[in-house]
């Protein structure tokens, strides 16, 4: 991880279902901040064997360099391996068979994780539990859901990167999702952003608009993003850089209209002023700032021939964008480095 941010694992015990569990637990935070930070609960997905749940790593990318998106926000992140995942205390609870209850059976036993894990975060001294969001893919996303239709003290908004009700082979997911999702939306009285590609095999475009139809209906506050085809597969798309790129924008302007803490569009200015650039570049810059990390923004000293690229470490980000601004024959360096300028004044 870049030397930005700093990062700690731990284990959390917790109580659930009156059972003393042990969860792992990685903490990220900016290496710059003081105090305490408003806290963001990742939730990952699920993989295609269950077996291969032991195999969850907390620090596998691209996953890694989704967390460090958000904690570059300005929150700190939690990312909790539930049960039966990684080396926390199993076994694995959202495995169910092809039947009409099951899916809200384990959407409920991950968000048990989740919530189990907000009093043993909240006893930190950098963490804020009056300021928290639960963010995942998947059926990390899945999960978000469930815990927002709990409202624990502090949740102030969740977001949800394509994730629903999916079981390959079970023909029952179209009679469970609108009883599900409408008692989803029922309960739900925090802000919702929902973000999906219109090539997502595990929730198709008519499925998604029937989730959100009984979301909304039964009274749940919900912005949904619905994005353009990524790749062969939009469900994994948004995990690369490319699908990050257009749903960390959607989640930027989510955050600042429930005044939540992201990136200042002021920086824009900022790093316009330092590059000695026109206003007429405002829309380059504002790009490279809402980009995924690890990024890295080169330019030629004196003009505006320049070049940023995104990629999953920071020495190929520079490599790349060094390439790319090169390719006109004139020398480059590196002035910006994710969100910290590291040129010359």
């Amino acid at each position: 991880m870049a030397g930005d941010l700093v990062q700690e694992r731990q284990y959390l015990r917790v109580k659930i279902g009156g059972k003393d569990v042990r969860l792992e637990a990685l903490f990220v935070k900016r290496a710059d901040t003081t105090g305490r930070l408003p806290i963001a609960f990742f939730n990952h997905g699920r993989p295609a064997v269950r077996a291969m749940a032991v195999d969850q790593s907390l620090l596998d990318d691209p996953g890694i360099n989704l967390i460090a998106d958000i904690a570059r926000r300005g929150w700190l992140v939690v990312a909790i391996n539930r049960r039966g995942y990684g080396l926390s205390d199993g076994p694995v609870q959202s495995d169910s068979p092809c039947a009409a209850d099951s899916f809200m059976s384990w959407m409920n036993a991950d968000a048990d994780d989740i919530e189990a894990a907000i009093g043993a975060v909240a006893r930190r001294t950098d963490a804020d539990p009056t300021r928290m969001i639960a963010i995942g893919t998947s059926a990390g996303g899945a999960a978000s859901l469930a815990l927002g239709a709990r409202n624990p003290a502090g949740l102030v908004a969740v977001i949800d990167i394509a994730g629903g009700e999916h079981m390959g082979g079970c023909p029952v997911v179209a009679d469970s999702v609108p009883v599900d999702f409408r008692t989803l939306g029922s309960r739900s009285h925090v802000p919702n952003l929902w973000v999906f590609a219109k090539n997502d095999p595990n929730h198709p475009v008519d499925q998604i608009e029937v989730m959100r139809a009984a979301f909304t209906g039964a009274g749940a506050d919900l912005k949904l993003a619905l994005l353009e085809p990524i790749g062969e597969d939009g469900h994994t798309g948004l995990g690369s850089n490319s699908g990050r790129a257009q749903w960390l924008l959607e989640v930027d302007n989510f955050l600042r209209a429930h005044n939540l803490p992201t990136w200042p569009v002021s920086n824009v200015d900022v790093v316009l002023q330092k590059l000695r650039w026109p206003q007429t570049s405002r829309n380059y810059v504002q790009a490279y700032l809402a980009a995924p990390g690890e990024k890295a923004f080169a330019r030629t000293p004196g003009n505006q021939n320049a070049a940023y690229r995104t990629a999953l470490t920071l020495d190929d980000a520079r490599r790349l964008a060094l390439d790319a601004c090169q390719q006109k024959g004139e020398p480059c360096t590196i002035v910006m480095e994710d969100d910290r300028w590291t040129g010359s004044q």
